[in-house]
């Protein structure tokens, strides 16, 4: 490189610094606003009725004779943004004994109600529809109590040809009702 554009390369970079410290005028809009909204999510928790679950499962009794029906209850809690929400049951309840899967309850029925309220038989693929009470306030969630119950015959046959322990998965799908469109 020859000394003369050496020289003059030179001379332009000395001159940058003082060029960017420059005065810059900026015309036309020079300012933004930006607002944002904070909105609460849709809430939707089924829970039980301390806000766990049933981990060890429900225990089914029989409190009257021989030929009465065993039953569980369970407290549920509802917690909802949208106060109507729909239950179904996902498959058949099928309570088995772990030793005999030929011997099955008979006539199982799975209902639900909200507390002080006749109950609701459930049904496979059919959605029963209710509605959790009024919240506290606005903005605030919904909080209804619910009790699941669950009752079924024993298989036909003696206390010693039926005895042992059995079985069975309830599945239950709950989803809120979009009701506001």
């Amino acid at each position: 490189m020859n000394n003369v554009a050496l020289a003059s390369l030179l001379a332009v970079l000395g001159t940058l610094p003082a060029m960017a410290c420059a005065d810059v005028e900026l015309l036309g809009k020079v300012t933004s606003r930006i607002t944002a909204t904070v909105i609460n999510p849709n809430n939707f928790f089924v829970t039980s009725d301390t806000g766990g679950w049933f981990d060890q499962g429900l225990e089914m009794s029989q409190p009257g004779g021989w030929d009465s029906a065993y039953g569980a209850q369970a407290r549920l809690k509802v917690v909802a943004t949208d106060r109507d929400f729909q239950v179904r049951l996902d498959e058949p309840l099928v309570i088995r004994n772990t030793s005999n899967a030929a011997q099955v309850f008979l006539q199982p029925i799975v209902e639900l109600n909200a507390e002080g309220e006749t109950p609701k038989t459930l049904a496979v693929a059919t959605p029963t529809v209710f509605q959790n009470p009024v919240s506290g306030g606005a903005g605030m969630d919904s909080i209804g109590y619910y009790e699941l119950s669950i009752s079924a015959y024993p298989p036909a046959g003696t206390f010693k040809e039926t005895s042992g322990t059995y079985t069975g998965v309830l599945s239950l799908t709950f989803e809120p009702v979009i009701s506001n469109l």
